[in-house]
């Protein structure tokens, strides 16, 4: 029989999970173990997988009829895509970060019930600062309600804007980044990468960044970060502007006021032309004449 489950329950949930997921992580923070390459730049390691089982143990102890995705699998089993209370989990949500030791890293759980995204917890083990958001409820950052930071108005405050941003890991979308991280620094007053695209919509809800982008991203990097972001008084659009919800790993998320100009940002470098490829005998030195 189904179990009754209430936002504040889930909630609860989601936060000892993401604790005990967080501790675990912590403990093994310059101490990853073994390195698995998924791609290219995309790493998983020992401990992740540990963190996983640690998260998924308190979910499948309270809530064993739930489905669970999380993004280290196992490969094997199928994705519940269908199920009617789904829970999305990133053990790691900055695994570069992680397995080189630096202490900028988040454990992401969110809760889709029914079809919507009813709960979210960001939880950086480093600094002991939980993120969480209801559906119904405000944004929160150890228990204190947070809002966007909204500076002056329209081009002043792009001009005045902190923003984030995090690399694809390779291809043309990598080399679109690139672009954009130069256009974008010529425009506002700092371009960051993070390194954790969770913490990366979490900052821009406490109001530490003004906005973030991404063009490369799968939905257990922002599914939790996405409600704290709204419900912190934020935007979170595909990188098109529409919604984010169907996504092609394009995102933007900002404080709302410097929203329109970000999205301008990156449309001017989606619409130039691509760069003519190299001709081999381009690629060298002329021989003199």
């Amino acid at each position: 029989m189904p179990i009754e489950l209430d936002d504040e329950r889930a909630l609860d949930v989601a936060i000892r999970a993401a604790r005990a997921g967080g501790e675990l992580a912590l403990a093994r923070l310059g101490n990853p173990g073994y390195l698995r390459w998924k791609g290219y730049r995309d790493v998983v390691t020992e401990a992740s997988l540990e963190v996983q089982d640690a998260i998924v143990a308190v979910i499948r102890s309270e809530l064993p009829d739930h489905g669970i995705l999380a993004e280290e699998g196992p490969e094997d089993e199928p994705m519940p895509v269908d199920a009617e209370h789904l829970w999305i989990v990133d053990p790691i949500c900055g695994s570069l970060n992680f397995a080189q030791g630096i202490p900028h890293f988040a454990i992401s759980i969110a809760l889709r019930s029914q079809g919507a995204f009813r709960v979210g917890v960001v939880y950086d083990p480093c600094r002991d600062e939980l993120f969480q958001a209801t559906v119904d409820g405000p944004a929160m950052l150890n228990g204190e309600v947070i809002f966007v930071q909204q500076i002056s108005e329209g081009l002043e405050a792009f001009a005045k804007g902190i923003v984030g941003t995090d690399w694809p890991y390779s291809g043309e979308r990598r080399e679109l980044a690139v672009r954009m991280m130069s256009l974008f620094s010529e425009q506002v007053t700092e371009c960051n990468t993070m390194g954790s695209p969770a913490l990366g919509l979490c900052y821009v809800a406490a109001g530490r960044l003004h906005a973030y982008w991404h063009l490369d991203l799968k939905i257990w990097d922002v599914a939790a970060a996405s409600l704290i972001l709204q419900r912190a008084g934020g935007t979170l659009t595909d990188k098109d502007g529409v919604t984010w919800l169907y996504s092609d790993g394009g995102y933007i998320a900002s404080n709302s006021i410097i929203h329109g100009w970000t999205l301008r940002t990156i449309t001017a470098v989606l619409m130039q032309p691509k760069p003519p490829v190299p001709r081999d005998h381009d690629r060298g030195a002329h021989p003199p004449s």
